[in-house]
């Protein structure tokens, strides 16, 4: 800590008030009006019906949301209102700048720090007592509005260079996307139409809940494939959901082979990959379907078939269900499709594919940026609290802003 600073106890500087609302009808703001990382409010400012369960806050408050899958959500509002009593409101002294103990809030030690006073095992809840016996960094109140001024600046500028680079990551995936949207769109002379299922030796849906139970589960054994299980068109184990070798063969209908494509039959439609060799013996879970196709078929130009939007959508349109999608087998079976010879089939395969590692690439580089900018934010609180925020004028330096506009 930086020679002249002093630190105090949260509750020496904080209160929780946790005054039930007046009666009035104001706004509502839930954790779900929070986003995550960025303090902003995304909900609606129209009066909402207030409940006896909320608490009351005012534009002076922090508002904390204590519920941990809800990570740094915190907001300062600049209306009054009432909130969850997932969430408290926090009065801050006239020693406390209210944007100060917001950054603090959200700084990653600070975050790790509460949340291992977390209880409960379903939905674990910080525990607000401990929070407020925290330490807090407390320079002078003229300092903490400099070190504010010089994060907000930052911070803007940060907000700029991540909404730029996620833009950029959605374009590649755009370009790809499109890209193999206009190759399974066309129709050449040639081609072969017919239901799915003319071109497959099976279209399966994985076993039933009730031939799968939590308690087949091992930690050590063979991996099973659900949705979640796909991941950029790859298949990415679960080592939480595996089942020994007597269950899957038990289950002997349902275990894979390589160039088998598995296909989400709930959720995201469309979801879908190629078996390899090395998942070969692996086992369909409940909630897909897999398609082994016939040697006509190339597997990769089928998989990539089914993810190409003209083929999404009208998987989707054949589903059913408000809440959840679902696809029957009878529907995926009998999807309308169009397949040229095997050896142009794998040659849109090479040419796709090609394309798909040069995104791949861009993609990755993306991401690493974000990284980057994360970290960086992190850094700047780092020595916010550390006092090593000494610059005079509140400006970037040279090296920020190549980071910021890179």
């Amino acid at each position: 800590m930086r020679e002249g600073w002093s630190s105090t106890a949260l509750k020496n500087v904080c209160t929780v008030d946790k005054a039930k609302h007046s009666g009035t009808t104001l706004p509502y703001v839930g954790l779900e009006h929070i986003e995550s990382g960025t303090g902003k409010f995304i909900g609606s400012l129209a009066p909402a019906m207030v409940k006896s369960t909320t608490f009351s806050f005012t534009a002076s408050h922090v508002l904390y949301g204590r519920l941990r899958p809800y990570l740094n959500k915190v907001l300062l509002p600049e209306f009054d209102g009432h909130c969850s009593s997932e969430i408290f409101p926090l009065r801050v002294e006239s020693s406390l700048d209210r944007r100060f103990l917001y950054y603090w809030l959200t700084w990653e030690p600070v975050v790790k720090e509460i949340d291992s006073t977390s209880t409960g095992a379903r939905m674990p809840r910080a525990n607000i007592n401990k929070l407020l016996e925290f330490e807090l960094p407390l320079p002078s109140l003229p300092e903490q509005k400099r070190i504010v001024a010089i994060l907000d600046e930052a911070f803007a500028g940060i907000a700029i260079a991540v909404a730029n680079t996620e833009k950029n990551l959605a374009n590649a995936r755009e370009l790809f996307e499109s890209y193999l949207n206009a190759v399974f769109s066309r129709r050449e002379e040639g081609w072969i139409d017919g239901p799915l299922k003319e071109f497959s030796k099976c279209v399966s849906t994985g076993p039933f809940g009730s031939m799968l139970h939590k308690s087949d589960y091992v930690s050590v054994g063979v991996p099973l494939v659900n949705p979640i299980n796909m991941v950029d068109g790859k298949i990415q184990p679960d080592v939480r959901k595996m089942i020994s070798l007597e269950t899957r063969e038990r289950l002997q209908s349902y275990v894979l082979q390589a160039g088998d494509i598995v296909i989400a039959r709930r959720g995201e439609i469309g979801r879908c990959a190629v078996v390899t060799k090395e998942q070969s013996g692996w086992v369909c879970g409940t909630g897909c379907f897999f398609v082994r196709p016939e040697n006509t078929i190339d597997s990769d130009f089928l998989a990539y078939m089914l993810r190409s939007a003209r083929y999404r959508l009208e998987l989707e349109r054949l589903s059913s269900g408000a809440t959840m999608l679902n696809l029957s087998n009878a529907a995926l079976s009998n999807l309308g499709v169009s397949v040229p010879k095997l050896a142009q089939q794998r040659k849109m395969v090479d040419q796709v594919s090609e394309l798909l590692v040069q995104c791949q690439e861009v993609q990755s580089i993306y991401r690493s940026k974000l990284h980057a900018l994360s970290e960086l934010k992190q850094s700047m609180l780092q020595k916010a609290f550390s006092g090593e925020l000494t610059a005079g004028p509140v400006s970037l330096n040279d090296a920020l802003k190549e980071e910021l506009v890179t």
